[in-house]
């Protein structure tokens, strides 16, 4: 099963020279800048003596998948329907095409022997402009592929595959239980029919993984199982076979360089990336609260709507009157 127990390591032992090198990066996010010595050190101990690394945290993701491509294929086979055989690296940021043009630089990147272009972000929390962020990742590496003279034909699929730590809310769209990943791509609005698997926005919702003891998970939830767990796991879990030595292996806290430990620390406590989850959850706050604001004003309209019928006025009249649909209309009959 999943065992998520904190595994107790020994104590790190922090000279006065690592110490005020792992202070001065608490000392740049301001809110932590005024703790004194034993809650600072409370902070490091605290990510710095768990067993593994957090996959959660892009640092830690690309330390694991952006070196290793025999771990990130095999992440991707389990993922991807499309086979993959052969995979390289490729930069993770983009060259603009003109100097004010918006940066894109991403977690791991890679194509396959046939040319498909494959992005793969770990996204912690939500943040403004998610969505839009993903899409134009993926936009940019379709524009890419071109040159003067080449042929549209040409173009490669571009995969933009995303892990995060936490759930979209998938506003008026029923989950079916067990949905783990989300597979989005252009398609006609009435008939589905799919414009082209050119560009392909794959999100992996880490939290919806139910961590059922007694459930034999699939190579897909063991991948959302590490992702969340790795951290805290008591032990090496048994379905934790020999596939996946190589992540441990490169995943140890302990097996970080002094250099390592400082980018992953500066990584966790980003202040930056608090602001952005403190905007995203102001803007799911008001989106939530306009989203009850139109279901509460479509049920008063129903309401009336209604009592219009009720009162024998005719269903031509009421819709006109209302603005609801005759069918809409019609439904409240029953």
């Amino acid at each position: 099963g999943i065992n998520c127990k904190y595994m107790k390591t020994d104590p790190i032992e922090l000279s006065e020279e690592q110490y005020e090198q792992f202070a001065a990066i608490l000392n740049e996010v301001e809110r932590l800048r005024t703790l004194s010595r034993a809650e600072k050190e409370k902070i490091i101990r605290g990510i710095l003596e768990k067993p593994f690394i957090d996959l959660t945290c892009d640092w830690a993701f690309k330390h694991v998948f952006g070196h290793d491509e025999e771990l990130l294929k095999m992440l991707l086979n389990d993922i991807l329907p499309e086979r993959i055989v052969k995979i390289e690296y490729d930069p993770n940021e983009i060259d603009r095409f003109a100097a004010n043009d918006k940066n894109v630089i991403m977690d791991v990147f890679c194509h396959t022997d046939d040319g498909r272009r494959i992005l793969v972000e770990m996204q912690k929390k939500d943040e403004d402009g998610f969505h839009q962020r993903m899409l134009y990742y993926g936009a940019a590496r379709l524009r890419e592929q071109l040159e003067a003279g080449d042929d549209y034909e040409t173009i490669c699929p571009v995969y933009v595959i995303c892990f995060m730590d936490f759930k979209l809310p998938h506003y008026g769209t029923v989950i079916p239980p067990g949905k783990l990943i989300f597979f989005y791509k252009l398609m006609e609005e009435q008939t589905k029919e799919e414009y082209g698997n050119w560009l392909n926005i794959i999100f992996c919702e880490l939290p919806r993984l139910k961590e059922d003891k007694m459930k034999t998970l699939s190579p897909q939830e063991q991948w959302f199982a590490i992702m969340r767990n790795l951290p805290n796991f008591a032990e090496r879990p048994a379905w934790m076979d020999a596939r996946y030595d190589q992540l441990i292996d490169l995943a140890r806290t302990r097996g970080l360089q002094d250099k390592e430990q400082l980018q992953y620390l500066r990584a966790m406590v980003s202040e930056k990336e608090i602001d952005k989850v403190a905007r995203a959850y102001l803007r799911r706050g008001r989106e939530e609260g306009e989203r009850k604001e139109r279901e509460k004003h479509r049920a008063e309209i129903l309401r009336i709507a209604k009592n219009f019928l009720d009162s024998g006025v005719s269903v031509e009249d009421v819709a006109r009157n209302t603005g609801l649909s005759p069918e809409e209309v019609e439904a409240l009959k029953s």
